[in-house]
């Protein structure tokens, strides 16, 4: 699995990891990878595991890894806590990210060393590799569409020094950091990337970890690539498929507003998702990587 990134950071492109919370959105996940021959992350949130079930996504995933002959990441995104990773540990993920962002520098860093130190227990136990994911910085926003004009604080970006300090103290695989990115799409404010904080970041870890760049939704294409040149291996996307998702819905149930049968309701949903992804793995650069 960490082969998987380590190619992509070599290679220069970035491995895009995708939201699911429904069978059918990860189904177009793994279409659009399949046409274009891209190795994927497919992640759930707290709440969209909730939805779907921990075991149910790993199952699922595990069946399209069979199916495709793709290489798949499934990954916890913005855990909580120790106790969630255990459970999507135990049912079969491969990829946790613990956000202890919102917590004082030392609490962060003293909570993700926990999560480390059980997942390389877990890895020595049941030869398993799991790639651990930690975040330094404040990122605001949710995965959804804002009316409101977006204002990055120079506090909220990931400070070069402490994250140097927060890889080699906890041994994290990858470091999600804040450099101008936000949840959600902002209708009022583009986003805007301060590449030169990323620049900063990027000479002082070296390749200690892997960088990842949350909040992918909503940034121009120009500064995600520049991005990904400097260095980001792995780009988050979620609100752009919720957004394609109901529009694909909305499209079909106003086309349509007597039918009743679900794959034919859901068929737009399907394509407008699929669309969106395939978009984001050529912009990413990773077509043709799998």
């Amino acid at each position: 699995m960490k082969e998987i990134l380590k190619k992509a950071q070599q290679g220069k492109y970035a491995v895009g990891s995708f939201n699911f919370s429904t069978a059918e959105i990860l189904k177009a996940i793994v279409a659009a990878a399949q046409e274009l021959k891209s190795p994927i992350i497919v992640s759930t949130s707290e709440g969209e595991a909730g939805f779907i079930g921990m075991r149910e996504a790993a199952a699922l995933v595990e069946a399209w890894r069979e199916a495709t002959k793709l290489p798949i990441i499934l990954n916890l995104d913005h855990g909580k806590s120790l106790e969630i990773i255990k459970k999507v540990v135990a049912a079969g993920y491969n990829a946790v990210h613990f956000d202890g962002s919102s917590l004082p520098y030392e609490k962060n860093l003293a909570q993700t060393n926990e999560v480390v130190k059980y997942i390389r227990q877990v890895e020595k136990t049941f030869d398993r590799e799991i790639i651990v994911e930690g975040e330094l910085g404040y990122l605001r926003g949710a995965s959804s569409l804002h009316k409101e004009k977006l204002e990055i604080k120079e506090s909220d970006l990931t400070s070069p020094e402490q994250a140097l300090d927060f890889i080699e103290r906890t041994g994290v695989d990858s470091l999600a950091v804040v450099i101008g990115n936000a949840h959600g799409v902002f209708a009022a404010g583009e986003e805007k990337l301060h590449l030169k904080r990323l620049a900063e970041i990027k000479e002082a870890i070296g390749d200690k970890a892997f960088l990842v760049l949350h909040g992918g939704s909503g940034i121009p294409a120009e500064d995600v690539k520049k991005a990904i040149e400097m260095g980001i291996a792995k780009v988050n996307i979620n609100t752009e498929l919720r957004l394609a998702y109901k529009a694909g819905l909305d499209k079909e149930l106003a086309e349509k507003p007597d039918e009743t049968t679900p794959y034919k309701i859901l068929e737009h949903s399907f394509e407008e998702v699929k669309k969106v992804v395939a978009e984001k793995i050529r912009m990413f650069g990773s077509a043709g990587k799998a």
